[in-house]
């Protein structure tokens, strides 16, 4: 029969064991999650695949061009091709499918600015509205929401002679205000930039000037806000298919031409396409396979590579990546960024 040191000794064991063991177990969970932390910072699972849910996408509608392929020198910060995610997103375009209440809508709001004959049918999609106060014509895209104005301007001492254009902030103010009387101001061109270019009339041309005070027309092109902190880059590199140009007139001739050519993008509905890299679009740029917006100059310095959304001057299906080349000169040039296994759909 064991004695009661014997005893006390066994318990004594049984207890430090007891809570060695109940210290073991509470702490197991910590250090196994710090092995699984560790092993899956080694060795981190592949992302998704991307989803390319809406099928082969619409090559990019760039115009052509006829213009030689310049030379190409890479200088950019990173002192090469910088690198890049694997994909990228692509949003799909708004459709309006309303189109008979659309017009309704127009109707209504162009009687108010002189337009009060029945409109002319020119497609399926289009409308001709004419103001025949001063012969003004308007051509309003029921599906897209997108219009263009005109005003023959160039026979007109009025326009020709006056030199009180707004300037600033207040063309920039006008030109948002024009745009919302005839259609719709989103936010993300309510929050984007603006460019101002103030310009001369001689004859039937338009000359730029640097003097607010010797400018007949001021113009003003609105750019969309970046998405995705990626810039929103267009046909035209520094102008936009969104602009107004407003003459130093008051009355119905103080806005003598505009165009809004807008794709409104559903934000809340995106895909995930793979991308070619860098390497790929600068080959693309070097043998002429990339569209040139801007150029000044034969030879070409490139200083900085990123991927961009590409926004055509006509109606297109999707919101859809670019790699962006800018260069010495305001050079500009894009190149589709999606997987061309990915392209080849009519837009």
């Amino acid at each position: 029969m064991a004695t009661l040191t014997e005893v006390s000794v066994v318990a004594r064991k049984v207890i430090k064991f007891g809570i060695v063991i109940v210290v073991v177990l509470s702490i197991a969970p910590g250090i196994v999650g710090l092995m699984e932390s560790a092993y899956t910072k080694a060795h981190p699972p592949p992302p998704p695949p991307p989803t390319v849910k809406y099928g082969r996408l619409p090559v990019l509608d760039f115009p052509t061009s006829s213009a030689a392929t310049p030379s190409y020198t890479l200088q950019t910060i990173e002192g090469g091709l910088p690198k890049m995610p694997n994909e990228a997103k692509v949003y799909p375009v708004g459709i309006n499918e309303s189109r008979l209440l659309t017009l309704d809508r127009v109707q209504q709001k162009l009687s108010g600015m002189g337009f009060t004959d029945q409109p002319i049918q020119v497609n399926d999609q289009s409308y001709l509205f004419i103001q025949n106060k001063i012969g003004s014509k308007l051509v309003y895209n029921v599906v897209s929401g997108g219009f263009s104005y005109s005003y023959d301007w160039t026979n007109d001492t009025q326009v020709t002679s006056s030199h009180n254009i707004p300037v600033g902030a207040d063309a920039i103010s006008q030109a948002k205000d024009y745009l919302n009387s005839v259609g719709s101001l989103s936010e993300d061109l309510v929050s984007g930039n603006a460019k101002l270019t103030y310009l001369i009339i001689s004859g039937s041309a338009l000359i730029p000037t640097d003097s607010v005070y010797d400018a007949n027309i001021v113009r003003v092109d609105l750019f969309r806000a970046d998405k995705d902190q990626m810039p929103i880059v267009t046909v035209g590199g520094d102008t936009s298919p969104i602009e107004v140009m407003i003459s130093g007139l008051t009355d119905e001739k103080k806005v003598v031409q505009a165009n809004f050519q807008y794709s409104q993008v559903l934000d809340n509905d995106y895909a995930t396409y793979p991308i070619i890299t860098p390497q790929q679009a600068w080959t693309d740029l070097t043998k002429g396979r990339a569209y040139v917006a801007k150029r000044t100059v034969d030879n070409v310095i490139i200083r900085k590579v990123s991927l961009a959304y590409f926004e055509s001057n006509d109606p297109q299906k999707f919101l859809q990546p670019v790699y962006l080349f800018e260069g010495d000169g305001g050079f500009m040039a894009y190149v589709q960024a999606v997987d061309p296994k990915d392209v080849g759909t009519a837009q």
